[in-house]
Formats: structure tokens, C-alpha cells, sequence
């Protein structure tokens, strides 16, 4: 464009100076076609419109089929128009979509493709951008058009059946063999009365039918209310196991939340690890206090596809500020790279303080019969979860 109206004002002296009609009509044409393309092509592009389709949550090996409707609203046509969408290499290879087209008066095209979720994560769709000009190439604009656009993709999560985590809290969800804990809203039947038996538990229509005092027989049942502790402290891991092993806490947590959650049991999450979407200035922890629902499963889940690794927490620090978020009789889930005798004295204070506490190690940098036994000594079931597989103890 800029060689044009160099062109267009040489040959305007040289018109000037010979006095040529001829040189003058091109003039003219050459100046016409000068404005129109840069009218036509500045408006046309101004008018289209793009709305990006697509469900912005999936699983680890989804597809997620994404839909551009772009629409020109003007009566002015797009002789061709290039649709470039940026897009993360972790989902697409090539990193990008494009597609070259024509677009007239007041039409709407609509475009297809496929984001492929090998890896949890949070991200980012697009910029996507729009490039237009005329027919004789002098004039080329750009747009820059649906942002703000993200993906979530969770991690994998392992169907698991029980985890054996104990409580204390009564008139739950979890049948249990203490008696002790009946809850008064589960009936199962009746039973002769006893004495000491509360009159408030008398069934007086099976009383009435039968001539003898009959008590109402209820299901003995726990509740469990538990707090996930997730170590993601990136220096607490050795190098060679850091990436695989916090993917593989993080599934764990993952698969132990929704195993909780499906039982109506009360859960909450705690993580020295970084969110993408926190300040970055300001270091904090990740803590959901337990609470129950999908909507907490939902929840949860966003925050373990987001987090990544960190060095600014460590996590007996995370372990005593959380904590605090925990009811008597609750449970611990620790789920670390390693057990060191610092971490061992604060799951120590954990049990002294009436909580349970289970303990899941991923990279132990020592003998894993050692930490195993050293748990033990205090009261505290320890796993280790070296591959997938091993989560397999629960699956029972």
C-alpha cells in the first residue's frame, strides 16, 4: 500500500508537468481503487463477529470438539479472510488453527476442530485473529478477537471403592460395626424392649399390634469428615521422580476426593501448590475447608487440574495452618513425596490432637519399611503409591 501511494504521487507529478490526459485517467483510477480498498477492506473486517462453542471442562484423554461461528454483519463482502486460532501445544500439534476463506454480505460460516486432552492443566484459547484484505493485495488489516476463552482439563481419577478412613462423628452416611453409633434416622426394624431403652425410640403401632413394648431397631452408621493434605513443594521431591510422582499425588487426590464425595462423606482439600489464577506476588496456600456435595467435588477437581508446582510453602507449614480448618475425631489424608522426622512430629501433634491421620508416600528418598514401621510406632496407616496401580489397595 505504501509503494501505491508513492506510485500514485510520482505519476501525479509526471501528469502535472506533461500535461497528458492519459497519465491523468490512471491517476484517477489508481487514486479510486485506493480509497475503496481501504474503506472496503477496514469496514468488512470491523463487522465480523466471532463466538467460540465449546464446553470448557474435560478428563485426561477427552476430545473436545470446538465450534467457530464467524458471521459478517455488513453489506460489505470479504473477498478472502485467514481465521488464525492460537491454541496450546499440551492439546494440538500444531500449535494453532487456520483455515482461508471467502465471506460475502450478512454470511456466517462455521468452522470445526478438535483439542486432544493428553495432560491436566488450565488453558488458555486462542487469541484468535482475523486478516483480511482486498483483491488487488494492497491492503491487509488483522483483528484480534475472542479472548479470555480457557480449557480446564482434569486429572485422571481412579474408581476406587474405600479408602478405610476412621471417624468418630456419629449419625452418618458409612455403615460401621460399633452399635455405639446408631443413627436415628435409619430404621431397619424393631426389637423387644430393654430396659434403659428411651421412650422417644418406642414403635407404638407394632406395640399395639403385637400386645408387648417394641423399640425401633436403627442402621449403625459413622460420618467421615476428612481434609486432603497435597505436598506439591517441588524441592521435597527428588529430580528425577518430581513430574511423575506429583502427577501421581495429584491423581490420588483426585480419586480419593470423588470416593469420598460419592459416600456423601465430608471432605476438603489443602495444597502448598501455586494457582494460576492467585496472585503471583503473594504467596499462598490452597485450602478448601471439607464440606460435602458435587458441588465440592466440582471444586476441588478445578483446583487440581490448575495447580502446579512450588517452591515458596513447605509443607509442615501448610500442615499447620490447615489444620486448624479440621473437627475432633476428623482425618488427616497426608499425601507427600517423603516422611522425615520433622514431618513425622507434626502428624504426631495431629494425633495427639484427636485426629486421624493417614499418610501416603510417592518418592520416599528412603526405605519405604522403614517409614512404614516408624508410622506404625505412633498409630498412623501408611501407603505407598508408586505407580497407578498401587492405588489398587483401595479398590477393594
Amino acid at each position: 500500500m505504501t509503494n501505491l501511494l508513492i506510485f500514485i504521487i510520482g505519476l501525479f507529478l509526471i501528469a502535472a508537468l506533461l500535461r497528458v490526459d492519459f497519465f491523468f485517467y490512471i491517476l484517477y483510477f489508481l487514486f479510486g481503487i485506493y480509497l475503496i480498498s481501504r474503506v472496503w477492506a477496514e469496514r468488512a473486517l470491523r463487522s465480523v463477529e466471532v463466538h467460540r462453542e465449546y464446553l470448557n471442562r474435560a478428563f485426561l484423554g477427552d476430545q473436545v470438539q470446538i465450534r467457530l461461528n464467524i458471521r459478517n454483519k455488513s453489506w460489505w463482502p470479504l473477498p478472502w479472510l485467514r481465521v488464525h486460532e492460537s491454541l496450546p501445544i499440551h492439546l494440538k500439534s500444531p500449535n494453532f488453527f487456520r483455515s482461508v476463506f471467502s465471506l460475502w454480505c450478512k454470511e456466517q460460516r462455521t468452522l470445526d476442530y478438535e483439542l486432544d486432552c493428553r495432560r491436566r492443566g488450565y488453558y488458555d484459547i486462542g487469541p484468535l485473529a482475523l486478516h483480511s484484505g482486498d483483491l488487488f493485495g494492497m491492503v491487509n488489516y488483522e483483528k484480534i478477537t475472542a479472548q479470555g476463552d480457557y480449557l480446564i482439563v482434569y486429572p485422571r481419577i481412579v474408581p476406587l471403592k474405600s479408602i478405610g478412613v476412621p471417624a468418630q462423628t456419629p449419625f452418618g452416611s458409612v455403615p460401621t460395626k460399633q452399635r455405639i453409633y446408631e443413627d436415628p434416622s435409619r430404621m431397619v426394624g424393631v426389637r423387644d424392649y430393654q430396659s434403659g431403652d428411651s421412650l422417644r425410640h418406642i414403635h407404638w403401632k407394632t406395640t399395639a399390634t403385637r400386645g408387648t413394648l417394641q423399640v425401633k431397631r436403627f442402621e449403625p452408621a459413622i460420618s467421615i469428615e476428612s481434609q486432603i493434605f497435597l505436598n506439591l513443594n517441588r524441592t521435597e521431591y527428588t529430580i528425577q521422580r518430581a513430574l511423575s510422582a506429583s502427577e501421581l499425588a495429584i491423581t490420588t487426590a483426585a480419586s480419593i476426593a470423588h470416593c469420598l464425595i460419592e459416600q456423601r462423606q465430608t471432605v476438603g482439600l489443602a495444597s502448598n501448590g501455586l494457582d494460576p489464577l492467585a496472585d503471583p506476588e503473594q504467596a499462598q496456600s490452597i485450602i478448601l475447608p471439607p464440606r460435602k456435595g458435587q458441588e465440592q467435588l466440582m471444586h476441588m477437581l478445578d483446583v487440581l487440574a490448575r495447580v502446579q508446582m512450588g517452591e515458596q510453602i513447605p509443607f509442615n507449614d501448610l500442615l499447620r495452618q490447615a489444620r486448624l480448618h479440621l473437627t475432633w475425631g476428623s482425618t488427616g489424608i497426608i499425601i507427600t513425596a517423603d516422611a522425615d522426622e520433622p514431618l513425622f512430629d507434626n502428624l504426631l501433634l495431629m494425633k495427639r490432637a484427636g485426629f486421624h491421620v493417614i499418610l501416603i508416600v510417592l518418592d520416599p528418598r528412603t526405605a519405604f519399611a522403614n517409614i512404614k514401621q516408624r508410622a506404625q510406632e505412633v498409630g498412623i496407616a501408611a501407603y505407598e503409591v508408586w505407580e497407578e496401580r498401587d492405588l489398587d489397595v483401595w479398590r477393594i
